[in-house]
């Protein structure tokens, strides 16, 4: 027994005010419960209104849990990512571009400033890329996994502007500087591909509710 479509958006709209606020973790339990509520109408002989309020009498409390432990599955799923990113061709290709094209520019021209302020200017781009989205048509949703790999990404590039401005190593070997600040872009690379991945999975998901 398939449920209907405003079933499907009245199950999202109570997650949703049951405090599971982002779309990716929140998608996954609609899924889910529609699928359990959907075997409850059939097996008891119930409408959804009396399936969907059982089940939830049941199992809300687990569901709040499942918010939480869904966090530290986005975590290392997050990891994998990272993982997988760094094993592709094209993000070594990407890396070795980018480092390549900041030593000839660094030739011609004095980087000091640039590799000095760079890592703050990517913090600032991809806090500007992701509220946009964010907003997007007015829509505010949050995604665990994007937040987790922004939270990943702005540590790396803390770590970059201790290490640029404790170290005088670091603060006078272009190389090293060029190096970090290659890797930040590249991990920028992956953080704009995973805000589409999600937003395309997900906004297809929406169209279903």
């Amino acid at each position: 027994m398939k449920l209907e479509k405003q079933e499907i958006q009245f199950i999202n709209t109570y997650l949703q005010n049951s405090e599971i606020e982002f779309t990716d973790v929140r998608m996954e339990m609609v899924d889910h419960v529609a699928s359990e509520v959907e075997n409850k109408m059939k097996s008891e002989d119930l409408d959804f209104y009396h399936a969907f309020k059982n089940y939830m009498m049941l199992y809300k409390k687990e569901h709040q849990k499942t918010n939480i432990e869904f966090k530290k599955v986005t975590d290392k799923r997050i990891l994998k990512e990272i993982i997988s990113f760094y094993q592709t061709p094209a993000s070594i290709l990407l890396f070795i571009t980018m480092f390549s094209f900041l030593k000839i520019v660094g030739v011609n021209y004095d980087l000091n400033y640039f590799l000095k302020f760079g890592p703050a200017i990517i913090l600032i781009g991809l806090a500007i890329c992701y509220f946009s989205i964010r907003f997007y048509l007015g829509r505010k949703e949050r995604y665990s996994g994007i937040e987790r790999l922004s939270i990943i990404l702005n540590l790396f590039i803390q770590m970059h502007q201790f290490l640029l401005y404790s170290l005088t190593e670091f603060e006078t070997n272009s190389n090293l500087n060029i190096l970090l600040l290659s890797f930040d872009c590249t991990l920028v690379y992956l953080f704009i591909a995973l805000i589409n991945k999600y937003n395309l999975k997900y906004t297809t998901l929406y169209k279903k509710i």
